[in-house]
């Protein structure tokens, strides 16, 4: 277990930065926020015909979790429109746990399509 330590060791530090932004902007809901990313990148890997195309399904994902972080407050709760803060590097970290989880789930979700729908 000596290298699943190291390994952690040079992790751990990404992880923190990547869930200091989740934890500051993200919805304070893993079940929230599961739901949420679970149908977008479903979505996206049933769209993408091939595995060279998972940087732009990646970014798109990112592109839409956002627009769907600012209007589903309007919609659920009436809530006026407002700028995500994009200035803060703490919105950019989120945006980073955000890219990463999309990148890593359409991995994922792309090759079990490839197994379950042969061509």
């Amino acid at each position: 277990m000596e290298i699943l330590d190291t390994v952690w060791g040079y992790l751990e530090p990404v992880w923190a930065w990547l869930r200091a932004g989740l934890d500051i902007h993200g919805p304070g809901n893993w079940t929230e926020l599961g739901i949420q990313m679970g149908v977008i990148a479903v979505v996206m890997a049933l769209m993408m015909q091939s595995f060279g195309a998972i940087l732009i399904f990646t970014v798109v994902g990112v592109i839409i979790h956002v627009v769907v972080d600012q209007v589903l407050p309007m919609v659920r709760d009436s809530a006026a429109f407002s700028m995500p803060p994009v200035s803060d590097m703490s919105y950019w970290q989120y945006i980073a746990f955000l890219a990463l989880a999309y990148f890593v789930g359409l991995i994922v979700l792309f090759l079990i399509k490839s197994i379950i729908f042969r061509r």
